[in-house]
């Protein structure tokens, strides 16, 4: 199982110190009548508002490391980690084209609804089954049937390896761990990318999109609506990151790149 570099840490823990400081710091130098409550974060960014350039910064530097730690997350599928790079880019985008005191330009709207989307759906995506690969990276066939019927289910390196070291204890039917391998196939899959904790963080994160879905435009919770779901979004890569690296850390045979 490839390791986690250690700039990947250092890019995710940006993420949440790059919104949090960006949102903070622009609120502070507002006039009395924004309401962090009911206004969205992208307009701070806008046309008209007061330093509106950190925000601005923030948003790109979000998105930029966003992206650095999409490369970074080598244990992750590549199908997930494109997704993930694509809502890094999203982001950048958004604060390419800020909003405008009176209207909302249609490529801001749309790279945020690409940025929530993807940010959102990606850990959902990295628990998905690794296709299997030949020694030159070309992807296998379809799996091999036995006498019974039975298809070998395609699976990651990570369950991959966790067979092998299971392998003494016998098999079944061809290509399946017996009952007593699961469980330690099981343990050595991380938390973070196992179907519980991937799928339950992305339907956090639709759920915060979709409540703000519902506020947008002049609702009265719609900046608390914006400011969870991007609070989600940055804070879940920095939990895959630590996590992926402790792991790789207390196993001698992976090391950081």
């Amino acid at each position: 199982m490839p390791a986690v570099p250690w700039w990947a840490v250092f890019s995710a823990a940006a993420l949440p110190m790059l919104l949090v400081i960006g949102w903070t710091t622009a609120t502070v130098r507002q006039p009395p009548g924004y309401d962090p409550w009911a206004d969205t974060v992208s307009s701070l960014s806008s046309y008209g508002m007061l330093d509106r350039q950190i925000l601005v910064g923030c948003l790109a530097g979000l998105g930029v490391a966003h992206l650095v730690t999409a490369v970074g997350l080598r244990p992750v599928r590549s199908g997930a980690r494109t997704l993930y790079g694509i809502g890094g880019a999203a982001t950048i985008l958004v604060a390419a084209v800020p909003k405008t005191d009176s209207q909302t330009p249609p490529v801001h709207g749309i790279a945020a609804v690409v940025a929530f989307v993807a940010l959102a759906a990606w850990p959902a995506v990295a628990t998905l089954p690794v296709p299997r690969r030949d020694r030159n990276g070309h992807r296998q066939g379809p799996p091999r049937h036995d006498r019974r019927g039975w298809a070998a289910p395609r699976r990651s390196p990570v369950d991959q390896a966790a067979d092998r070291s299971g392998r003494h204890q016998g098999h079944g039917i061809r290509g399946e761990p017996p009952a007593r391998a699961r469980p330690a196939r099981q343990a050595a899959r991380p938390w973070v990318l196992r179907p519980a904790a991937g799928g339950a963080a992305s339907l956090v994160m639709l759920g915060f999109g979709l409540w703000l879905a519902l506020q947008l435009p002049d609702g009265d919770w719609a900046g608390l609506a914006e400011r969870l779901i991007a609070g989600t979004e940055a804070v879940w890569p920095l939990v895959v990151v630590l996590t992926l690296f402790r792991r790789a850390r207390r196993r001698p045979g992976t090391a950081p790149g």
